[in-house]
C-alpha cells in the first residue's frame, strides 16, 4: 500500500485553494496552512481565463465554471497613441470549432465554489497558526507552529506573498525587479444592454485600458496609467471619469451609468526563484509578477498547477516519493523556460507600446494593419495565448 505523503500549501487566496483542489484527488495528506483564513478578503478582480485552462479545470471537476463565466469570442487592440479610435488595428476572433477565445469569470465566485468543495474532503486541512520556523530534516522539511507542535512534509509550496518572511532563510534570488512606474486602476462599469463578447486593449499615451466583458449590461475596466501623468485625474474623480468613458466610448455601451468601487495596485514586473529549492516550490505572485496587458497572469499560474498535477500523476504512477531533488527537477524543468519567455515576451509588448515617439508610432499602426491580414501568424498568437509557448 502506498504510504500517504503530506503538503503543505503556505496561504489561504486563490492560488493556494486551486493548489489544494487540483491536488486533493491524489493520495496525498495536504494542509492549507494561514494565520487568517477570511474568504471575504479576495481579490475582486475579474479573471481572463484561456479556453484551455477552462477545459482543464472543468475536467478536473470544477464543471459549473462555464456557466458563471463570460464567453469573449474577439479581441480587439487598438492603437491610440494620438487619439481614442473605437476602429480596431488588430482582431483576434474564435473560429467555429473554437467558439470562444476566453472566458471572463469573478475571482470571488471562483474562489467561494473551491473553498466549498475544498471544505468537504477529508483529505484536507485548514490549519489556522502562525509558523515559527521552516528546517530541513533527511527525508523532510520540518515546520514549528507557535504552539510548538511539530510537522514533517514531503513537499512545502509558497503560494502567499503574505508569507514572505518565511522565505528568507531559503535565499530568494530574484532574477528581475523591475517598476513600471504605473498603477493600475480596477473598476465595473455598468451600461446599457448590449451583446458583450468582445474584450478590447486600448494603447493609450499614458498606458493600455482594457474591457472585458462580463455580462451584457457590466464591464470590467483595468487601466494602467503611468504616475503623475494627466489621466489620473480622471481614475481620482467618479464624475470625471464617468464623463471620459461616457464620452470617448458611448459608441460601444451607449450609455454608462454606474461606475463601482476602484480599486489599485503597483504594477511590477518581477521574477523569483529559490536558490534552495530543496522540498519548495514557489506560486503565483511570489514566483512572478507580470503587466495585465495581455490578461495572461492567471492562465500562467494555472499552467503552472497543471504541470505539478503532471508531475505528481507521474511520481505516484511509478511509486516515487514527491518533493525530492529529482522530483524539484522536473517541474522545474517543466515550467522554468515557458515563464520565463512568456514574462519577457509580455514586458517586451510593453515597452512596444510604451514608446513615446510620434513617428514610431505610425510604424507601429502600420505593422500592426499589415499583421491582422495575416492570419497564420494571428494563429500562432491565439495558440501561445492559449497553452502557452511550449505546446
Amino acid at each position: 500500500m502506498f504510504n500517504t505523503q503530506k503538503i503543505c500549501i503556505i496561504g489561504s487566496g486563490l492560488t493556494a485553494i486551486t493548489i489544494a483542489y487540483l491536488l486533493s484527488k491524489f493520495r496525498l495528506q495536504i494542509d492549507i496552512v494561514e494565520q487568517d483564513f477570511n474568504k471575504k478578503k479576495t481579490n475582486p478582480t475579474k479573471l481572463a481565463l484561456s479556453k484551455d485552462s477552462l477545459d482543464q479545470l472543468s475536467i478536473n471537476g470544477l464543471k459549473d465554471i462555464k456557466k458563471k463565466s463570460n464567453m469573449v469570442k474577439n479581441i480587439y487592440l487598438h492603437d491610440s497613441y494620438s487619439s481614442i479610435s473605437l476602429k480596431q488595428d488588430l482582431q483576434f476572433s474564435a473560429s467555429d470549432e473554437e467558439k470562444a477565445l476566453a472566458y471572463i469569470i469573478d475571482g470571488n465566485i471562483l474562489f467561494l465554489d473551491i473553498y466549498k468543495k475544498l471544505k468537504n474532503l477529508k483529505n484536507i486541512n485548514f490549519i489556522k497558526k502562525k509558523i515559527l520556523s521552516i528546517k530541513d530534516e533527511k527525508f523532510f522539511k520540518e515546520i514549528t507552529f507557535k504552539d510548538l507542535i511539530k510537522e514533517n512534509y514531503n513537499l512545502v509550496i509558497f503560494a502567499s506573498t503574505n508569507n514572505l518572511s518565511l522565505l528568507s532563510k531559503f535565499k530568494l534570488r530574484k532574477i528581475i525587479d523591475k517598476s513600471y512606474n504605473e498603477e493600475a486602476f480596477v473598476f465595473n462599469l455598468t451600461h446599457t444592454k448590449i451583446i458583450n463578447n468582445s474584450a478590447r486593449q486600448f494603447f493609450l499615451k499614458d498606458g493600455p485600458l482594457a474591457f472585458l466583458p462580463i455580462s451584457n449590461v457590466e464591464t470590467s475596466i483595468i487601466w494602467s496609467i503611468k504616475k503623475n501623468s494627466k489621466n489620473q485625474k480622471y481614475v481620482l474623480n467618479k464624475n470625471h471619469l464617468l464623463k471620459f468613458f461616457n464620452n470617448n466610448f458611448n459608441g460601444l455601451f451607449k450609455e454608462i451609468t454606474f461606475i463601482s468601487k476602484i480599486n489599485k495596485f503597483n504594477l511590477n514586473y518581477v521574477f523569483n526563484e529559490l536558490k534552495d529549492s530543496k522540498r519548495s516550490l514557489l506560486f503565483g505572485d511570489i514566483a512572478y509578477k507580470i503587466h495585465p496587458i495581455a490578461g495572461q497572469g492567471w492562465n500562467m499560474i494555472l499552467r503552472n498547477i497543471f504541470s505539478l498535477v503532471n508531475v505528481i500523476k507521474y511520481s505516484q504512477d511509478l511509486g516515487l516519493e514527491i518533493g525530492n531533488d529529482i522530483f524539484i527537477k522536473k517541474y522545474l524543468d517543466k515550467i522554468t523556460l515557458n515563464n520565463f519567455t512568456f514574462t519577457t515576451l509580455i514586458d517586451g509588448i510593453r515597452k512596444i507600446f510604451d514608446i513615446k515617439v510620434g513617428s514610431y508610432a505610425a510604424i507601429r499602426k502600420n505593422a500592426l494593419s499589415k499583421l491582422n491580414k495575416n492570419f497564420f501568424i494571428k494563429k500562432s498568437f491565439v495558440n501561445i495565448a492559449n497553452k502557452g509557448l511550449f505546446i
